[in-house]
């Protein structure tokens, strides 16, 4: 290879190198000051509260698919631990959380009228559902046997999970099964991991910055 094109080689690696090398170090930068800054004092990161007002028996997040299978170098038994906080503000009823496996949703809701959030985002807040019909009554949720973790009660109640592998979603009825779902709903993550991957993206950032600076660096001797 001549001279001029190792030249070009170089510098056009150099500038790849320090633009991830600036995109690392933004995105380190951001987890650790959400880690120091948004967590609470139990070290968790939470929405506000969400208002939930649906004439349907439940409302349900879209299933979510947890594949930990490739995790062997990390102890994933304390990778993300869920919590949900909420109550009924219908007085007369109480509220029900629940965590459950695809499938066996699907068999608890057919043709039971429930309302799907399909979209959800904190800045800005906004929330979208998709509703889907039916004419069935649903048992009371806590008589199922099927729940991966739940809780149900008056006033607030709380449900605390850790991840595992699977496909899940967040079910919140009214505690007997009942339509007109009007609930008050804080979700909360906690990510003990979310430090030292801070740590680690804003290190490496910074040899890739001055990797990327040395290639420009000789590109521009060389020339």
């Amino acid at each position: 290879m001549s001279e001029g094109k190792i030249k070009i080689v170089l510098l056009v690696l150099g500038v790849i190198v320090v633009l991830v090398a600036f995109s690392a170090m933004a995105a380190g930068g951001s987890a650790l000051w959400a880690n120091r800054e948004l967590k609470d004092d139990e070290g968790y990161f939470s929405t506000e509260t969400i208002l939930i007002d649906k004439d349907s028996h439940a409302i349900v997040t879209e299933p979510a698919g947890i594949d930990l299978e490739a995790a062997w170098i990390w102890d994933w038994s304390n990778l993300v631990t869920l919590k949900v906080g909420g109550s009924n503000d219908n007085s007369s009823k109480q509220i029900f959380i629940g965590i459950a496996e695809e499938s066996d949703l699907n068999d608890y809701l057919s043709d039971v009228e429930y309302d799907e959030m399909t979209e959800f985002s904190i800045y800005p807040y906004n929330v979208e559902y998709t509703n889907h019909p039916g004419d069935s009554e649903p048992g009371a949720p806590t008589s199922q046997t099927f729940w991966i973790a739940s809780a149900h009660g008056d006033g607030t109640q709380t449900l605390e999970w850790e991840l595992e592998a699977g496909t899940y979603s967040l079910v919140l009825m009214n505690a007997d099964g009942s339509a007109d779902v009007d609930l008050s709903v804080m979700v909360s993550a906690k990510i003990p991991w979310l430090f030292g991957v801070g740590v680690g993206l804003l290190v490496g950032g910074i040899v890739a910055l001055l990797l990327g600076a040395l290639m420009i660096v000789q590109a521009v001797r060389r020339s």
